[in-house]
């Protein structure tokens, strides 16, 4: 029997079900999913491994993705009500009862049939993008059907999210224990007519390493991200869920253009490389032969003319992602760096990646050769360089060497933060290269566009410049890089709530439609499950409400303990907005000895300082870590489920590490102001009371870590930078009596 003729037989029985169906109250209820060649949903919700995922047949590519989708909603049905969902495929005559179907009618028979018997055209599936989607339930003959059906097929992933969220259940944070999903019976399907899509394009987490579980990817499919590292080793679980893979970073021209690196052709002028292919540049006329006698010639030996030029001499200080940028007005340098990418991105470790990130050396110099000169300033050139690396990829897709959309995102950051000074190239092409924002070390105690903070002003100012100055010379779309977790910050439990329920809507109204955070940790939590569930809500709808979200959010994590966990969040955010001046202002003038530690408005001691003061003093963020020691104090009285106190648990062990590591500042602070008075027993005391935080800040080697590498650290003292001011004080304080008292720090302390 064909599928329609089944259908056709199937509406009847719906008639007759409505008439002596089940037992009253039962309200049974089928999904109903397109298998494909599988004997079950299971099968074909775990067949990613086998799935193409690059080619341009799609069919398998939704038959395992809207499968997945399906089993998902199974298992989280059943484990709310206890009730069987059965899941059927879509030529299959389903039991007596209420359906779900899932996919639309390009994916699902049973939706191609049913559709406009609930009222579904096909014109309301188009203009969805291709993570949009539909939830629209109608009765159906005296029982009721939910058609969950998305622009793709990771649209129709992200419906049924959607409705499971509708339902109550929760993903606040990685791994069941952090899930919550209500006990309660099946009182049938509820009357839903949605349509969602994203408001930002692309969300998630910036990262470059191997380090996601499988626990923390689904729980960034399951609240609707999909941004994430090339790197990461499960890759067909990861193209199942919609999560893009990103690659590049500042590595690319260390991977690309190496100056040690050996150089890769047979030099007519070098003896040893005869099996390597014909040289297809020009002899260099700096050409230096092997200049360092290690037997094997180099790029740099080879090109010197490739590499900037600083101070009249051609440099080869390219060290990882650091150093000096390459001569980006060479063609041969051009040319050799656009061939290795390429290859990259057809054939290497880029096969897999849809986005790179087409950035340039961290902070790189920029080369000072006249033909650099002339084409503008670094972002001028950088604009150029990433023109450039569009053009080449389109001929490699021409070429069918790259058989994927890619896009490029480049920088907008320290060396090139200003925005192009000059017109970009007629064809540079705006929908495939995106200007990624990335504010580092910005301001917490204030919001992004707070013109009482010069630090964020300045960063207020230059996206402005980029994304409204009606001069502008980028006409295209802005990516946000925040810093939620920067790697000074080594993994400190901020909290920014507030921060961010301004913050995102104001980065949308700017007009950015892409945004990622760096440096994720993917377990260990605590506090900051909330920072990552409140930005995967706001990045969907920036207009959420975000007191509604709080609300849902503490009364679902903690439960009775949710009024005074809010308490307790709100006092960590105060604690720590402060953190960037504390990590990279303060540490470091404690362990370089620095004569004024307080020499910034945003950061002072405490309030007796008669000079300007515009964020928390040292004293009341000590002040804001003692409220919230009482606060869990109360909390931990309370009996509480045993799942929730552990999130309480996890909530104080990051607390700990926070409150540690200001109160070492603080006792280091407490030593240099005594030595400064000639107090030595005030010194002493204060360095004692140093040396035993110390001590439990070594012993910390948990709270550091999980996010990458360069953000973590061994523990949690090395993670203060501020260690080496113990001994820098121990030594002042002994030589304090022959000094007549006489300390000032700084060059003194040499």
């Amino acid at each position: 029997m064909g599928w329609r003729s089944l259908w056709t037989g199937l509406l009847s029985l719906l008639v007759l079900w409505s008439e002596g169906g089940p037992a009253r109250g039962a309200r049974p209820c089928s999904i109903i999913v397109n298998f494909g060649p599988y004997p079950s949903a299971e099968q074909a919700a775990s067949s990613e491994g086998r799935v193409n995922w690059r080619d341009l047949d799609v069919s398998d590519d939704t038959i395992c993705t809207e499968a997945f989708a399906a089993c998902e909603l199974q298992r989280y049905l059943q484990k709310m009500t206890g009730q069987e969902f059965p899941l059927l495929d879509d030529d299959e005559a389903p039991p007596p009862g209420d359906l779900i179907l899932i996919g639309g009618p390009t994916s699902n028979k049973a939706a191609r049939t049913l559709a406009p018997l609930l009222g579904i055209r096909r014109t309301d599936l188009q203009g969805l993008g291709p993570e949009g989607y539909l939830l629209q339930s109608a009765p159906l003959q005296g029982r009721r059907a939910l058609f969950i059906a998305g622009g793709s097929r990771v649209g129709t992933l992200y419906g049924v999210y959607d409705f499971l969220h509708r339902l109550g259940v929760r993903w606040y944070a990685p791994g069941e224990a952090n899930e919550e999903v209500p006990r309660r019976p099946w009182d049938g399907l509820p009357e839903l007519d949605i349509r969602e899509e994203p408001a930002f394009l692309l969300r998630g987490f910036h990262a470059w390493e191997d380090r996601g579980d499988e626990d923390f990817l689904l729980w960034m499919a399951r609240n609707r991200l999909n941004y994430w590292c090339v790197e990461q080793s499960q890759k067909p679980l990861l193209h199942k869920v919609g999560i893009l893979l990103a690659g590049g970073g500042h590595i690319l021209t260390f991977r690309y253009l190496n100056p040690k690196a050996p150089y890769p052709y047979d030099h007519p002028l070098f003896i040893g490389d005869e099996g390597k292919p014909q040289d297809p540049y020009p002899l260099s006329p700096d050409y230096r032969s092997d200049a360092n006698k290690d037997g094997v010639l180099s790029y740099f030996e080879a090109h010197p003319e490739w590499y900037g030029l600083h101070g009249g001499k051609r440099s080869d200080n390219i060290r990882g992602d650091g150093g000096d940028n390459f001569c980006t007005s060479n063609e041969g340098a051009l040319r050799e760096w656009m061939k290795n990418a390429i290859a990259d991105l057809a054939e290497g470790n880029y096969r897999d990646a849809d986005i790179i990130n087409a950035w340039t050396l961290d902070g790189g110099r920029w080369c000072e050769c006249p033909s650099c000169i002339a084409l503008g300033t670094p972002t001028d050139r950088n604009l150029l360089l990433v023109h450039r690396f569009a053009q080449e990829i389109k001929k490699a897709q021409a070429e069918g060497r790259v058989q994927r959309r890619v896009r490029l995102l480049f920088l907008v950051y320290a060396d090139v933060l200003a925005p192009p000074t000059r017109p970009l190239p007629k064809d540079f092409d705006y929908e495939m290269c995106i200007a990624t924002f990335f504010p580092i070390v910005r301001c917490y105690v204030h919001t992004l566009d707070d013109p009482r903070c010069p630090t964020n002003s300045r960063y207020h100012q230059a996206l402005h410049k980029w994304a409204f100055d009606p001069d502008r010379h980028y006409r295209g779309q802005i990516c946000i890089g925040e810093y939620y977790n920067v790697s000074g910050y080594k993994c400190l439990p901020l909290c920014l709530m507030t921060t961010m329920r301004h913050d995102i809507p104001y980065y949308h109204r700017l007009g950015a439609r892409y945004f990622h955070y760096m440096h994720v940790t993917t377990c260990n939590w605590g506090n900051k499950a909330l920072t990552n569930w409140q930005m995967a809500r706001q990045l969907w709808d920036p207009q959420t409400d975000c007191e509604a979200l709080w609300r849902d959010y503490f009364e679902g994590r903690y439960g009775p303990a949710g009024p005074l966990m809010r308490r307790f969040y709100e006092g960590l955010e105060r604690m720590l907005s402060n953190v960037s001046e504390l990590k990279y202002g303060l540490a470091r003038r404690l362990n370089a000895g620095a004569p004024d530690l307080f020499p910034t408005a945003h950061l002072r001691y405490d309030l007796k300082d008669p000079r300007e003061k515009t964020g928390p003093t040292l004293v009341e963020i000590l002040e804001y870590a003692a409220r919230c020691w009482e606060i869990l104090g109360r909390v931990k009285a309370m009996p509480l489920p045993e799942r929730i106190a552990r999130r309480v648990e996890e909530d104080e062990r990051l607390f700990t590490y926070g409150e540690r590591t200001v109160k070492f500042y603080d006792a280091l602070c407490r030593v240099h102001f005594a030595l400064q008075r000639g107090n030595r027993p005030q010194a002493q005391k204060a360095l004692e009371e140093a040396r035993a935080l110390a001590e439990l800040l070594r012993a910390d080697t948990t709270s550091t870590q999980f996010s990458s590498s360069h953000a973590n650290a061994p523990n949690a003292l090395v993670a203060s930078f501020a260690a080496d001011a113990l001994e820098r004080f121990a030594g002042w304080i002994e030589k304090l009596p022959q000094e007549g008292g006489k300390y000032r720090g700084g060059k003194d302390d040499e």
